[in-house]
């Protein structure tokens, strides 16, 4: 039996797709994933867990949003 995302395969265009996984494909992006998924986080809060400048980690966080992964509030 063959299971699938319906949203990537049946809604999302093959350039979004490539997108998406454009984003997944960077291990800060993927991490920044995980710690939102615990619930609404600030960026603020997200940069505090990195070594990296605010301006960096808010530049991961808008590129997740372009390609839907993430929404701000």
């Amino acid at each position: 039996m063959l299971t699938y995302n319906r949203m990537v395969v049946d809604e999302l265009s093959e350039a979004e797709i490539d997108r998406v996984f454009h984003a997944l494909a960077d291990v800060t992006r993927r991490d920044l994933l995980r710690r939102a998924a615990d619930g609404d986080l600030s960026v603020s809060w997200l940069a505090d867990g990195y070594d990296m400048s605010f301006a960096a980690v808010q530049k991961h966080v808008a590129l997740l949003e372009r390609v839907g992964l993430v929404k701000k509030a």
